[in-house]
């Protein structure tokens, strides 16, 4: 999660200011700015159109996927599980905050803030979007795959809370679309790799049986969304991130 822009010659004393001392920018935080709708309505379609055409007939033809494939998915499956990457991110947070402690030299201070701020970005991304999905797939109940021969691929107990009706959203998805969309934002040159790769881990879950097609699309675009959201709220505290007139959050 470094950072191979030239450093400024000779940093401001703000920017060496850490996230729990920047104050608020006097512009109040705005949803608009998140570009939901973009998220949303995506989401929303390849939604139904996965539920009208594609959880069914993806459920039963799961016995014919390539054995190999689906053991390839299954090694893979758990790397993008959002305890391993908030170990990670935090990790280097705190490394990052050790550093600017013992550094002696501005430049190397500098690096410090922006290296943690970035991980701390990262691990705020994946927290929200993993707590967040947890709660709402458990709320809708949705039966997986594994109960699919016996009640349907549409088939809900609101509210139950049990591990066998949390289909909806995936929250393998959700970590992969938060995780690699920060990422892509971080470093948008990285844009498009971040997000085959997001893609390749989230529809791994299809193929170890744990999720539908619609499952999968609602989690990426949910988890890229609050990654989004952590980065306009990032802005506002004038971290990392600038607001623009149209588009996504941009590099500050």
């Amino acid at each position: 999660m470094t950072d191979t822009r030239p450093l400024p010659p000779a940093p401001g004393r703000s920017s060496l200011r850490l996230f729990w001392k920047r104050k608020p920018a006097r512009k109040p935080f705005s949803l608009s700015a998140t570009r939901w709708p973009w998220f949303l309505l995506p989401a929303a379609t390849m939604a139904l159109l996965s539920l009208a055409a594609l959880d069914g007939p993806v459920a039963s033809a799961r016995d014919a996927m390539s054995a190999s494939f689906q053991d390839l998915a299954a090694r893979l499956t758990d790397l993008t599980t959002s305890p391993w990457i908030l170990v990670t991110s935090g990790a280097v947070t705190l490394g990052a905050l050790a550093a600017l402690a013992f550094a002696d030299r501005t430049a190397v201070k500098y690096r410090a803030v922006h290296v943690a701020h970035q991980a701390f970005y990262v691990f705020a991304s994946v927290a929200l979007a993993s707590a967040s999905v947890n709660v709402v797939k458990r709320l809708i109940g949705r039966a997986r795959p594994s109960l699919f021969d016996n009640v349907g691929d549409f088939h809900f107990q609101f509210g139950g809370w049990a591990y066998d009706y949390a289909s909806f959203p995936s929250g393998h998805a959700t970590t992969s679309g938060a995780v690699f969309a920060a990422l892509a934002l971080l470093f948008p040159r990285m844009g498009p790799v971040f997000a085959s790769v997001a893609i390749f881990f989230a529809y791994a879950r299809v193929a170890v049986g744990a999720h539908y097609p619609s499952d999968i699309s609602t989690g990426l675009f949910y988890g890229a969304w609050i990654a989004v959201l952590v980065a306009v709220i990032f802005a506002r505290y004038r971290l990392l991130f600038a607001i623009p007139e149209k588009g996504l959050p941009a590099r500050r």
